[in-house]
């Protein structure tokens, strides 16, 4: 019987540590929000990043080991370098996106860009962001259309995608 206790805690306590590692370990990605605002007629973009890869990743790119989010100063410098890698263009090319800001929301950085007006009714994503860093980052762009949300998804080796508003 004591065996069988014994053997039971070392199971629990083995996975309870497989558990803590698998929860500790996060995949590097990026969250990207299109989204129409009638009220101001923009079209607002917000890109979240986890504040930890941000740092790191754009550090390294700019070799900037010191780079922090916590500094106004390094908040810019990721803004920018989010600004060179995502872009939205129509069937005339890039579209003029305006680089807001940034700011921190718990555990991520939110940088802010905005398109005067609304997106055409077609439209190219390039979403590169710490891609260049992390090779197995996945960044997601969810693109608020009407009443739905669709979601476009860019990992190693995806390029441009492609959506047309349904409405």
């Amino acid at each position: 019987m004591r065996s069988r206790h014994c053997w039971q805690l070392v199971f629990v306590a083995a996975a309870l540590g497989w558990a803590l590692t698998s929860f500790a370990h996060r995949e590097p990605g990026s969250l990207t929000t299109i989204e129409w605002n009638p009220a101001t007629g923009q079209t607002e973009i917000i890109h979240r990043l986890h504040s930890h890869d941000a740092e790191l990743g754009v550090g390294a790119i700019l070799d900037m080991p010191n780079l922090s989010v916590l500094d106004l100063e390094g908040r810019a410098y990721i803004a920018l370098y989010v600004e060179e890698r995502f872009r939205i263009a129509g069937d005339d090319g890039d579209l003029s996106l305006a680089l807001i800001g940034a700011e921190l929301a718990g555990d991520h950085i939110l940088v802010f860009q905005e398109l005067s007006g609304r997106l055409p009714r077609t439209i190219r994503v390039l979403d590169h962001i710490l891609r260049d860093v992390y090779p197995t980052q996945v960044n997601l762009v969810n693109i608020k259309d009407g009443e739905s949300v669709y979601s476009l998804e860019f990992s190693a080796g995806a390029d441009w995608h492609v959506y047309e508003f349904r409405h």
